[in-house]
């Protein structure tokens, strides 16, 4: 070992004998991070899932407290242990593992010896087998179940109620607006908070369609647009929305459909978690709850049991595979006890025909 002006060599790696400030730490963390997310856009992922892969990393290191090489596997016990307890599904707490397991890789191919060099430290292995997430058999959206008709119905009536008297009428009719398209278009919350003025197009179809341009991608690959018609009464609340309620955010005929009160885009947590609140402002109970994708299930379910095709349902929710809208659609029973019925007096009626022409 060789030593002098404040650095040491061993083995050929010079090692800060004075460890770097937490303010120096703190723009390091953030370069490297900086540097993952440069990475990810050399390899064409969108900005949508860069920024969701970005946000669910600072979440794991916001809750440990810790610097990227100071994890340690508890801390990411301790981050399932807190995930857990929000009741997410299993896959959600796979994309988180996924996400830090790659900026993790990413470190220890490209960054490993800064952080060496700095700290004396290697990249960290938090993930190991007895916390790793693997694939299972029950990691799909197929046990994602549509709200119940009458807890949908009750949370819209408890909604309109509360606006007439609301203290902030505007933003809950933007909500009101917003949890309303996600059931009767069937939009992701992120396709809703992104649309435009421009992307209600009431010149086309019979009622008017809404330009969705930023449909998910599978895989991070780019946007997918698509077209969906004005469903249910969906271009009469539309208009009521754009002619009462989006005035009282901005005098701006062009630009976001959706704005914050701070005269922004709505953003997707915004939207999100405002679901969450006005329902338990409602006094619902926590099994009542519903999130805005099981308002996606509504949709799809709602269609199937008006005898929409599911090849139509796939392409209004802008999925890539059949099996994944199947996995959407949950018809209640007496809508099942309906179908076999019409199942049952088609094969009689076919059976009196067969029977009849083999009498002639």
């Amino acid at each position: 070992m060789v030593s002098g002006n404040n650095l040491s060599v061993i083995s050929g790696i010079d090692v800060h004998s004075k460890e770097p400030t937490y303010e120096e730490s703190i723009r390091f963390q953030a370069k490297l991070i900086g540097l993952w997310e440069q990475q990810q856009n050399i390899l064409g992922y969108t900005k949508a899932t860069i920024a969701l892969n970005i946000r669910n990393t600072n979440e794991i290191l916001d809750l440990s407290n810790k610097f990227i090489w100071e994890l340690t596997n508890e801390d990411m016990d301790r981050f399932y242990e807190r995930l857990v307890g929000k009741g997410p599904a299993y896959s959600t707490r796979r994309k988180y593992q996924s996400n830090i397991s790659a900026f993790l890789n990413f470190l220890n191919a490209r960054h490993s010896r800064d952080i060496y060099e700095y700290y004396g430290v290697t990249v960290p292995n938090i993930i190991d087998k007895f916390n790793r997430h693997m694939h299972r058999k029950d990691d799909a959206e197929s046990y994602v179940l549509p709200p119940e008709p009458e807890i949908l119905e009750r949370s819209w009536k408890g909604l309109k109620e509360e606006m007439v008297s609301a203290r902030k009428y505007a933003t809950m009719a933007r909500d009101y607006m917003v949890f309303r398209m996600m059931e009767k278009a069937g939009l992701r919350s992120f396709e809703c908070i992104m649309l435009d003025v421009r992307d209600l197009r009431f010149d086309l179809g019979d009622k008017g369609k809404i330009h969705v341009r930023y449909g998910k991608g599978s895989r991070g690959t780019g946007y997918k647009e698509r077209l969906i018609p004005m469903l249910l009464g969906l271009d009469e609340l539309l208009k009521w929305y754009l002619k009462q309620v989006r005035p009282l955010f901005s005098s701006e005929k062009e630009g976001p459909l959706f704005y914050s009160e701070s005269g922004i885009r709505l953003g997707r947590d915004v939207a999100r978690s405002a679901l969450r609140r006005r329902q338990q402002d409602l006094e619902f109970k926590e099994n009542e709850i519903f999130s805005p994708h099981q308002l996606r299930h509504a949709f799809a379910t709602n269609l199937t049991e008006m005898g929409v095709d599911l090849l139509t349902i796939k392409t209004l929710l802008g999925h890539s595979k059949i099996q994944t809208t199947f996995e959407y659609v949950s018809p209640n029973d007496s809508f099942l006890e309906k179908r076999i019925r019409m199942a049952q007096t088609k094969w009689q009626k076919q059976l009196l025909e067969y029977q009849e022409g083999k009498d002639v």
